[in-house]
């Protein structure tokens, strides 16, 4: 049977301006991760990740998923884990022999899973990351997983594959952390004055502020206080604070803030009405919907306004549903892997918010990124009123080819593709940076394809350009880095 190699130099890659683009012009390019969630605690201690199980599983909610998907029991997925997200000792898991014993049992059942995921992403990343990394091509099975997992883990023993030389490996030149404003950022301080290779810069993100509904939030703001030196009596007094800590962030090469909005959050209302609203929360009263909507409408575009003087973009995330899993939420804790698609309409309210800020400051720089791909028209077409903000990149559950695919078309029919910020990885593992590999390789597909089908002309130095911009130049332009 005549059949392409599986994942060969020109994997995704169809025709000859497509592979000329990725060999010639992408390939090399090097890395802006502008969003993810890595601990920079981490990077700093540069200490190994040790085996493979440990460098794979430990913090990828996307293979946790998958395995449940397959049936794995729990215990083989985070049953390694505290419900704060930290990993047990080896006294609590029952001395060094279980702990090697059970790591080989946690990726021998990925592997099973693995071998079942045609079409899901994980299937090209975790084959990318064995390649890139490890220089291993061939498939995996029951049969050489134990070959394969002793090949890894003599390569994971070595200095050069602790996370900082990981990152080495994929050409990484700039990447910004998810960091609460309470945060003293110490690791980042510590990073920037050993560490040359790479940037490593904090991004700010409030969303304990914007939940006024939850229970922790006088306490959050109790904190903020005492931090900042300031009385918060008001919620401009809140807003004061928080620019406190923006300039502090700043200091520390901050360039950009974060904002997950997971339901309605924009009515329009007046600051002596958003300020009794504040005061409500402060004591723990219950809010309603709409009285959350209006807080959380007001506090975004004041800190959208902010970000804006202070050279920020601001990234807002949209559509998350999170932890609909209660049982695994109260026996694993948040972010294992338990979240999906929202479905509400925000288009109005993000019109309004978007209005609220550029109106007052036209200078602001914003992406939007959407989780329900149903929202991507609407987003991108409100992204386009707007200079300087952005239909950000196929986010999460839209970080796969077809996905990507999709929001390339959408962007490039209702905006500048020239223009295009590139890709992120969302991610907690070291391992994922051939991700960014993978958004290009469909990228230049994508662009090589119009050019092989007639529908733009091949201009080698006109799309050569055009493609490093999108893979990291546009980026830092766009960040002012």
């Amino acid at each position: 049977m005549n059949v392409k190699p599986f994942l060969d130099d020109d994997f995704i890659l169809q025709g000859d301006a497509a592979k000329i683009l990725f060999h010639k012009y992408a390939e090399s390019q090097p890395v802006f991760d502008f969003h993810n969630h890595l601990l920079p605690q981490e990077i700093f201690e540069n200490k190994p990740l040790g085996n493979l199980a440990n460098a794979w599983l430990d913090h990828d909610h996307y293979k946790w998923r998958a395995m449940r998907s397959a049936g794995i029991p729990e215990e083989l997925i985070t049953g390694h884990l505290r419900k704060d997200g930290t990993v047990k000792s080896v006294e609590e898991r029952g001395g060094k022999e279980a702990v090697e014993k059970s790591d080989y049992e946690r990726y021998l059942a990925f592997v099973r899973t693995l071998r079942l995921c045609l079409g899901n992403p994980l299937y090209h990343w975790s084959y990318l990351e064995l390649r890139r990394y490890f220089g291993i091509s061939r498939p995996l099975s029951e049969q050489n997983a134990r070959e394969i997992w002793d090949e890894c883990n003599a390569l994971l023993a070595k200095e050069d594959y602790a996370p900082r030389g990981l990152l080495e490996r994929q050409n990484v030149r700039q990447l910004c952390t998810t960091d609460d404003p309470l945060d003293d950022l110490r690791y980042h301080k510590k990073i920037a004055a050993d560490w040359k290779s790479a940037r490593v810069l904090p991004s700010f993100r409030p969303d304990a502020v914007l939940a006024a509904e939850n229970s922790g939030f006088a306490d959050y703001l109790a904190r903020l206080q005492d931090l900042t030196g300031t009385v918060i009596k008001s919620v401009s007094d809140m807003i004061a604070a928080l620019e406190i800590r923006m300039d502090f962030f700043r200091e520390c090469g901050c360039v950009v803030s974060d904002h997950s909005l997971e339901g309605d959050f924009y009515i329009p209302a007046g600051y002596d009405e958003v300020n009794r609203i504040f005061e409500a929360a402060r004591c723990g009263t219950e809010l309603s919907r709409e009285q959350i909507a209006k807080y959380k409408g007001w506090v975004l575009v004041a800190l959208g306004r902010l970000y804006a003087r202070k050279g920020f973009v601001m990234q807002i995330h949209i559509g998350a549903l999170r932890d609909n899993n209660h049982a695994m939420l109260s026996l694993a804790g948040k972010n294992i892997g338990e979240d999906s698609l929202h479905d509400f309409n925000f288009a109005p309210q993000i019109g309004a918010v978007l209005n609220a800020i550029y109106s007052a400051e036209p200078e602001a720089r914003t992406i939007l990124y959407n989780l329900n791909p149903k929202d991507n028209e609407a987003l991108a077409t409100m992204a386009a009123n707007f200079c300087n903000c952005q239909f950000g990149p196929a986010w999460w559950f839209n970080d796969h080819k077809d996905g990507i695919e999709n929001q390339l078309r959408v962007y490039s029919r209702t905006a500048v593709l020239g223009r295009h910020i590139g890709m992120l990885t969302d991610s907690r593992s070291f391992l994922s940076y051939p991700r960014h590999e993978y958004f290009r390789r469909i990228l230049c597909n994508f662009v090589g394809s119009r050019v092989e089908q007639g529908e733009f002309p091949w201009d080698e130095d006109l799309l050569g350009r055009m493609i490093e911009g999108i893979c990291y130049k546009n980026a830092v332009d766009f960040f002012r880095i």
